[in-house]
């Protein structure tokens, strides 16, 4: 599933790829989606100008002044941009056509994905509980002392826990968890003032880096180019076989994900 860094730089691509942000129209190719896609959507957008397109956790937002588009590009979802005449391919859901005549199509194999839209975006059931976002100042280690001081979480689940931190999978868990020299199966309210400071500084300096190398592409993702992220060639621990001290990475299962560490570099 694309984490942050693969939606900022989706994101990023499609602001940086439109011309006039008016749409022309939005068109339902294939409704069935992890939510069937509301039928009504082409009378909220067509004709309306996009005022902002920005990143919320792992959503993009297009922002009108009537209302926002909230996409999630679910397991497989991706986007890919095309000038003229569309042709669809297998699996295309939905397209916007802007009025610049650039076309984004959104195909989803695994149909996991979904677009909904909002009135007041901070009341939508999929972004109202959501929690600070890791990028900003908000994030800091007084807020994530906070949060840890009474919790019995495995630090790794409270870190990728949507409700405290937004956006953060697996993969930037496990390599922010690997700098920070700390196991992802320490119970969160042994971590220390100077740990949990050690970890948010880690976790900014990750997720900063794989957004500048274009994401992480281990099965499905593709950036709006159709070219692979290239973090996965930076990646420190997760999927690999031995730590750069030469000891071997093992892989435990922490709520049914894979969980990469050192035993000798991690405490």
């Amino acid at each position: 599933m694309p984490e942050l860094p693969e939606v900022e730089t989706i994101c990023n691509a499609i602001k940086h790829n439109i011309d006039s942000p008016k749409i022309d129209e939005f068109q339902i190719i294939n409704n069935k989606l992890r939510w069937k896609i509301n039928k009504n959507i082409p009378s909220k957008v067509n004709g309306q100008t996009i005022k902002k397109i920005y990143r919320r956790a792992k959503y993009i937002v297009f922002e009108f002044h009537n209302g926002s588009l909230i996409i999630h590009l679910g397991m497989t979802g991706k986007f890919r941009k095309i000038q003229g005449t569309y042709t669809s391919i297998k699996h295309d859901h939905f397209l916007i056509k802007m009025a610049d005549d650039n076309i984004f199509v959104y195909n989803d194999v695994r149909k996991f994905g979904s677009i909904h839209w909002a009135s007041d975006i901070s009341d939508h059931f999929l972004m109202k509980n959501i929690g600070v976002e890791p990028l900003t100042d908000d994030f800091n280690n007084l807020y994530l002392k906070n949060k840890t001081t009474k919790s019995r979480m495995k630090i790794k689940n409270l870190i990728m826990d949507q409700k405290i931190i937004a956006g953060v999978g697996n993969i930037y868990a496990s390599e922010a968890l690997f700098l920070s020299k700390i196991r992802p199966t320490k119970i969160a309210y042994r971590l220390s003032k100077s740990m949990c400071e050690h970890l948010v500084r880690s976790i900014k300096t990750v997720l900063k880096k794989a957004v500048k190398y274009g994401g992480t592409s281990i099965k499905d993702y593709k950036t709006l180019d159709g070219n692979s992220g290239y973090f996965t060639q930076k990646l420190l621990v997760y999927g690999l076989d031995k730590c750069r001290c030469g000891e071997k990475i093992r892989n435990v299962k922490i709520s049914g994900r894979s969980s990469f560490y050192c035993p000798k570099c991690q405490k």
